[in-house]
């Protein structure tokens, strides 16, 4: 019925039992603990649960793997953890993430909310693919969509209109990126002029005000697209 994948961040599935339950519920389960391969698969996914485990960096780790599912999916995606705190959990549904499954939840329980989620996100994406706003969206046609800077107080104009506050660090990648317009940047590219340091998570903390970055500057607009994320690579700022 759904295709769900299973991602354990030390390559092993720990508990079993919510698999067998899904699998009877008719869910086809699939086990992607090998990155090089389940990159080019996300997108044939319904949904995919990414399991916490006790190995060390496993935050950085989970960070990483919703990052590279939604540059390539809108699958829905929860993380099945035991003792993430609350600003672990807020980082994770920034980053995309759908939901917080708590280990302890019966498995039965686990295949109902799995299902009963899917069937209405299977159903809004059938009845929103025929709608008028997401087949032509006439108010976007001709619309130019130009970020003017202002860096006396690191802020953007836009459409010479509307004037938005930024953070130094988001000002500083908007300038970034306004420098090169239509070109994508890499993580690394926009870490370094960000931050000009070194750190693990590089990737995540772009991801992250770049995140931030688009709820601000989309000004309440979420079909206009200022920022482009470019796959596997970085990102690009669209003119």
């Amino acid at each position: 019925m759904y295709n769900v994948g299973i991602i354990s961040a030390d390559n092993k599935v720990e508990d079993c039992t919510y698999v067998d339950a899904l699998e009877e519920s008719e869910c086809t389960v699939h086990y992607l603990q090998d990155k090089q391969k389940w990159l080019v698969s996300v997108e044939q996914l319904d949904a995919l649960i990414i399991e916490e485990t006790e190995m060390d960096n496993q935050i950085g780790k989970i960070c990483e793997s919703i990052i590279t599912i939604r540059e390539q999916s809108s699958a829905l995606i929860w993380v099945m953890s035991k003792n993430a705190d609350k600003s672990t959990r807020i980082v994770y549904m920034k980053l995309g993430a759908d939901g917080i499954i708590n280990k302890t939840i019966d498995s039965d329980e686990l295949s109902l909310f799995i299902q009963n989620n899917l069937n209405r996100y299977v159903k809004s994406a059938a009845e929103n693919s025929f709608s008028p706003d997401r087949s032509f969206k006439g108010k976007n046609v001709g619309k130019k969509k130009k970020i003017e800077l202002i860096p006396s107080n690191f802020s953007v104009l836009l459409s010479g209109k509307i004037e938005v506050s930024l953070t130094q660090l988001e000002f500083r990648t908007i300038e970034l990126l306004s420098n090169h317009p239509s070109q994508a940047l890499t993580y690394e590219e926009i870490y370094q002029y960000v931050w000009n340091g070194s750190a693990r998570d590089k990737r995540y903390r772009v991801a992250n005000i770049i995140y931030h970055l688009r709820q601000k500057i989309a000004n309440g607009d979420s079909s206009t697209q200022y920022i482009k994320t470019i796959r596997s690579k970085g990102y690009m700022l669209l003119t």
